[in-house]
């Protein structure tokens, strides 16, 4: 059984050196898929910023102010530039920025409709969103490490965490299927594009490793919509680009 000394495995892992130090990973991530949007946006937003370690080191690389919007002052570890606020109801007028980052966070909002509303809202018309996004399917679920947590419905994954001894309950986390994810990225008027296929086929081996690196070797080999269709449905985690059409 884990035990951990603030009783959920989650909360301690925001708190470990080896998390905040994979904020650096996906910032690199980030500045290599959205290097031309980085570089030519004016007005730029992290909403669910965390740590706000992403955003200081996208600011630092590309000299770009960044405005962070974080609900939970508990995960933050900067404080420059910097919002208290719920990214469901954001604290900004329409069309604010031509840039807009979503690491991670559609799970953890109780609406996700809502909150891809919002960075349409917030978005000028042709300005563009990154979205990085798990899967409900993914084998071992990403914050409390468990396997199939994410399939289960609310009530039995609570009990999954509990038994396991990683936690009291499952923390309202709820992923979506790519599905229903496209349609509700789609709703509010968004064009979306699938750049999963990029994302890996450029950064398997330095973000994820040579193990990584080898099983998708046969996988280049294979048509693209069948390597799309088969990341659709197993890759744990998806990337897109979200753009407001001009």
């Amino acid at each position: 059984m884990w035990e951990t000394t603030t009783g959920d495995y989650y909360e301690e892992r925001l708190r470990q050196e080896v998390y905040l130090a994979g904020r650096l990973e996906k910032a690199r991530i980030v500045a290599h898929l959205c290097a031309d949007d980085l570089r030519r946006a004016t007005a730029i937003a992290d909403l669910g910023t965390g740590t706000g370690i992403i955003k200081r080191e996208l600011q630092r690389e590309f000299g770009k102010y960044i405005v962070g919007f974080e609900l939970s002052g508990s995960t933050m570890k900067e404080s420059e530039g910097m919002v208290r606020a719920d990214i469901l109801h954001l604290p900004a007028v329409d069309e604010a920025f031509d840039f807009v980052m979503l690491n991670h966070v559609y799970e953890h909002v109780p609406e996700p409709a809502r909150l891809f509303e919002e960075t349409f809202r917030v978005l000028r018309p042709g300005g563009r969103a990154y979205v990085t996004a798990g899967n409900r399917f993914a084998l071992v679920e990403p914050h409390y490490r468990l396997p199939l947590l994410s399939w289960m419905p609310a009530g039995a994954a609570d009990v999954y965490v509990r038994l396991t001894g990683r936690g009291l309950r499952y923390r309202g986390i709820r992923f979506l299927t790519y599905r229903r994810l496209i349609s509700v990225m789609a709703a509010p008027g968004f064009r979306v594009r699938d750049i999963t296929h990029r994302a890996i086929d450029e950064l398997v081996e330095a973000s994820w490793g040579s193990a990584w690196a080898r099983l998708w070797r046969p996988m280049r080999a294979l048509p693209a919509e069948v390597t799309d269709r088969v990341l659709r449905l197993a890759s744990p985690q998806w990337f897109f680009l979200l753009e407001r059409a001009a």
